[in-house]
């Protein structure tokens, strides 16, 4: 394979990812506004990953982005029981046209996921890549918080709560 070749098919991985990760936001965003505000959990372990996966979304920049990424997840997490403590439990009422719209977007929002991982996958059999150890430590590093979404989506689609 020529050079040029190994370039466009890193470069193309690389921008197939972050095509995935705007789509991964603007999907996580919307979720977040339609979900009843009662149950901060599932949007929370969303959030947090999503945003820690999207602020990083450069492979230039994920040195200390990982750290600022743990403490922004650890504070939001930390006090989320407080804030809605005193909501109204009439809140948590959703009507059948909300819940299949939620239950949409989760089945979209798990299937720009596994594309997401099948592009961080390609990435990294690239052998700019392979070779170049910070780019596949955030490469890799993405990946795991992907799966580790994916995961939380299954078990939220598998919890009898969901509806």
């Amino acid at each position: 394979m020529s050079s040029e070749t190994k370039t466009h098919n890193y470069n193309f991985a690389l921008e197939k990812y972050i095509l995935l990760q705007e789509q991964h936001e603007e999907l996580s965003n919307h979720l977040q506004q339609i979900r009843p505000r009662k149950y901060p959990a599932s949007s929370i372990s969303t959030r947090s990953s999503s945003t820690s996966s999207y602020t990083s979304s450069s492979p230039k920049r994920h040195a200390r982005s990982g750290e600022r990424q743990h403490s922004r997840a650890r504070a939001r997490c930390s006090g989320w029981n407080d804030s809605y403590r005193g909501a109204d439990p009439l809140d948590t009422i959703v009507d059948e046209e909300t819940l299949h719209e939620i239950s949409a977007e989760e089945q979209r929002l798990f299937d720009v996921n596994e594309s997401i991982k099948r592009a961080l996958t390609e990435l990294l059999n690239c052998d700019a890549v392979r070779g170049d150890n910070s780019t596949r430590m955030w490469a890799q590093a993405r990946l795991m918080e992907t799966e580790k979404e994916l995961r939380s989506g299954r078990r939220r689609r598998s919890s009898p709560s969901t509806g």
